[in-house]
């Protein structure tokens, strides 16, 4: 019996993408099976699907908006007044924290140490902590702005009340813009055809043209009258808090940017530039500032989409943008599928847009090279200063000029010196003098201002938060004093930890959280106890070579200086005596037994097991229980699920890539908030009505995180050579312990930091969940405000969770940091 065979070969493409194919019909069938199962949850609930909703009257209005909207207008109209909204926001936004962040990126590389320290201080809080944590912050400090019968004028016709912002408006500016542009788009044209003055001659025949053909622009400034304001531009305080939030927190992230951008200069391009005689300004804008920007670019394209998908975040206080419009049509219609579909289609629509756009400028202006990259770099030379080169330059003779004017000399030989006649060499003698004179004394001067300013404000500080602060009582105590009122939050801590929950779970859930705190604390005090990769050297005909292998690099005698500075002095000299005869394999088991044992003591609290008490149900959850177990829950689940995707993407099916890629880039691409609606929206449809709000939140963020840590690990596994595969291979290892001993631990070192920093950003996201009803620190700290006795001491119920959350962020960070420096 002989078997038989195709007459034909398959052609080559068929082979090739057979399997992509049959990956896309399978995953094809499982989205339309999932899609006909939401559509018959939306039946039996009396709801049509489809998006012929979309024409019928919305019946709300958009009350703050570009596009004047009413009550009888479509839906189309409402989500296209709120996508007005939302780009508006980020425009400003994103133009304001811009210079804002340039600004502080500048004073952090400022030669000047006490100016570089007090923009570092600014920034670290703004980094730490959540932006819709700022966002509550601004908003109720600006509702303690006076009326608008008093509203405060910080320039002229600008004017500032707890009802919002009044600024001077134009009228009939939109032709004379896009005349402006037009004239740009032409120089620019005429730039590139070889005439280089085609810049002033295009603005100059424009504003002939304006001028000659165009109506006047007209300027409606603000005036108080009556009860109110009237007159100009008066966005609401809702957006003024959502843009100053905003701007602010990214504000901050694009100072780390430029600062890193600028350090990351090579040094030998500026001592080129100064060889050639530039002056200090030539130099930072024709050889550091191209560079910085190539630099910088990638990253803040990132921020960019960030604020963009941060601006969501609106819908927490109240501000119409396009996510607040959606939800709002979702609640009215039912169609939940629907809406998130056009969230989800317009957020990626804006990302690509964006990122599309920043990226073809940076490649448009990387395609010459980065130029000479080796050699020492900005970030070298401690407190670099760009005037250095061009005052050593021109500064020897005046330096010795200056040093002799401030040496003892005799009334003779200095009168003698100045009635001597001027030659050309001792008039540049005396200019340089006289220069280096100023710029100290402009120096002195900036520094005794900025001691001043930090004065005033440490002092003003401390006499609000500690001096004149009211530490326990009532509100009525709190209302006579003039400093801030601790006692909302000492008065109000047992809803702040706990929440809602029932004074009988109170004990049980406080040993989950002082537990859940205690291996938190011992994972980040212990960093320093993890065993690293070190180099062994290499074995005469072994096929890995020099392979890094993993050896612990601690003995129990090192042991002491890796403990937390907090611990009593005589424990570090009591430990090498006490475990002398470990062996060295010994501690590193010792630390994940002490975190199981501390997570089974969370566990059993919870659980009621073994001693038979009543278990706590994730619904009866509230306050910091919800906020740690929310934190540890996405980390651990995202770990796994994220090396999942990546060894996906990574992997050389065609279908199982791209899958991981358009999940990975989705979700990257879409804002948390949307993902927390959908969650809440569509996860009841697909798994019945008994979805708990706590496992909602906590599947988006697992998704969420797992995907940005997806690229990071996905960077981390590019890093090591292909060789250290092959060769592990060729050992005759299997894939999958070739990848646990070989290529993971030198991609967990290597993805460490990195890593570090999005856990960080999930630490930060835990508290968005109150947005869809989690009751978590965030949530409890809102329930407290919310009443009228505590409500004027918002700013320090707030601090105090933010308190909470700049610990955990910045752990992590300084963490994250010590594992940069030593994998450097």
């Amino acid at each position: 019996m002989t078997a038989t065979t195709l007459p034909f070969a398959p052609p080559g493409f068929l082979r090739r993408w057979l399997p992509t194919l049959a990956w896309t019909l399978v995953l094809g069938g499982m989205a339309a099976v999932l899609l006909a199962h939401i559509e018959g949850v939306q039946a039996a609930r009396g709801v049509q699907g489809g998006f012929g909703f979309l024409l019928q009257p919305s019946g709300f209005r958009i009350s703050e908006s570009l596009l004047s909207v009413t009550p009888d207008d479509p839906y189309w109209m409402s989500i296209a007044a709120g996508l007005v909204n939302t780009l508006t926001v980020a425009v400003l936004a994103i133009a304001l924290a811009t210079l804002l962040g340039i600004a502080l990126g500048l004073m952090r590389l400022s030669a000047n140490a006490l100016a570089a320290r007090a923009a570092a201080a600014i920034i670290a809080p703004l980094r730490n902590t959540p932006v819709l944590l700022q966002l509550f912050v601004w908003y109720g400090l600006l509702l303690r702005l006076p009326d608008a019968r008093q509203a405060w004028s910080p320039l002229p016709s600008v004017l500032l009340s707890n009802r919002g912002l009044a600024l001077p408006a134009l009228h009939g500016c939109l032709p004379y813009a896009a005349v402006v542009l037009a004239a740009l788009a032409l120089a620019a044209w005429a730039r590139r055809r070889a005439c280089p003055r085609a810049v002033y001659a295009a603005l100059a025949a424009a504003v002939l043209f304006a001028w000659a053909l165009l109506p006047a622009v007209q300027i409606d400034l603000p005036v108080k009258r009556g009860l109110g304001l009237h007159g100009g531009w008066q966005p609401s305080i809702e957006f003024v808090a959502l843009l100053i939030g905003l701007v602010v927190f990214h504000a901050a992230y694009i100072a780390d940017i430029v600062r890193a951008a600028v350090r990351a200069v090579p040094l030998g391009l500026v001592e080129a530039g100064q060889a050639m005689g530039l002056t200090p300004r030539a130099v930072m804008q024709r050889v550091i500032a191209p560079y910085a920007v190539r630099v910088a670019l990638p990253p803040y394209a990132n921020q960019c989409l960030a604020l963009i998908k941060n601006s969501t975040l609106a819908i927490a206080i109240g501000y119409q943008e396009l996510m607040a419009v959606i939800n709002t049509v979702i609640t009215q219609t039912g169609l939940a599928l629907e809406g998130i579909a056009l969230a989800l289609a317009i957020y990626l629509s804006l990302a690509l847009l964006v990122g599309g756009g920043l990226s073809a400028w940076n490649a448009r202006h990387a395609r010459h090279g980065p130029g000479d990259t080796h050699g020492p770099r900005l970030g070298d030379r401690s407190r670099w200063n760009p005037t250095d080169g061009h005052r050593r330059r021109r500064g020897k003779l005046g330096q010795v000029a200056l040093n002799g004017l401030t040496a003892p000399a005799t009334r003779q030989a200095l009168a003698s010196a100045i009635t001597a006649p001027l030659t050309l060499a001792t008039r540049a003698t005396y200019a340089s003098a006289i220069t280096a004179a100023l710029v100290a004394g402009f120096r002195l001067a900036m520094t005794v201002a900025i001691t001043l300013a930090l004065a005033m404000a440490a002092w003003a500080l401390l006499d609000w938060a500690v001096l004149g602060a009211v530490w326990h009582g009532e509100p009525e105590a709190c209302a006579r004093a003039a400093g801030a009122c601790w006692a909302a939050v000492g008065q109000n801590l047992p809803l702040l930890v706990f929440g809602t929950m029932a004074p009988g779970d109170r004990s049980a859930a406080l040993v989950a959280c002082a537990a859940l705190v205690a291996g938190i604390a011992l994972t980040l005090g212990a960093g320093g106890l993890a065993a690293r990769p070190r180099r062994v050297g290499s074995v005469p005909g072994h096929p890995l070579g020099s392979l890094a292998a993993l050896q612990p690099r601690w003995t129990p005698g090192s042991l002491p200086a890796l403990l937390p500075k907090w611990l009593p002095k005589w424990l570090p000299k009591f430990l090498p005596k006490l475990l002398p005869k470990l062996p060295p394999k010994f501690l590193p088991a010792l630390l994940p037994g002490l975190l199981l044992t501390l997570l089974a003591i969370a566990v059993s609290a919870l659980s009621g097991w073994p001693w038979g008490g009543t278990p706590i149900g994730p619904q009866r959850w509230g306050g910091l229980l919800v906020t740690l177990i929310l934190a540890i829950a996405a980390l651990a689940a995202a770990v796994p699920l994220a090396f999942a995707l990546a060894l996906l993407r990574r992997s050389g099916s065609r279908a199982g890539s791209m899958a991981a890629a358009g999940l990975i880039e989705a979700v990257r691409g879409v804002p948390l908030v949307t993902q927390l609606l959908f969650a809440s929206f569509v996860l009841p449809m697909l798994l019945g009505g008994n979805v708990s709000k706590f496992s909602m939140a906590l599947a988006a963020l697992t998704l969420h995180t797992a995907c940005l840590l997806a690229e990071v690990l996905r960077g981390a596994l590019q890093a090591i050579p292909p060789g250290q595969m092959m060769a592990a291979r060729a050992l005759g290892m299997r894939p999958f312990t070739a990848y646990a001993t070989v290529i993971w631990p030198q991609a967990r070192r290597i993805a460490a930091p990195a890593a570090l920093g999005v856990f960080v950003g999930a630490v930060k996201d835990t508290s968005l969940v109150s947005i869809i009803g989690v009751f978590d620190v965030l949530g409890a700290a809102k329930a407290v405000v919310a009443g009228t006795d505590w409500r004027p001491y918002h700013v320090e119920v707030y601090l105090a969770v933010a308190l909470l959350y700049f610990g955990a962020s910045l752990a992590l960070s300084r963490v994250a940091r010590r594992m940069e420096t030593r994998a450097g």
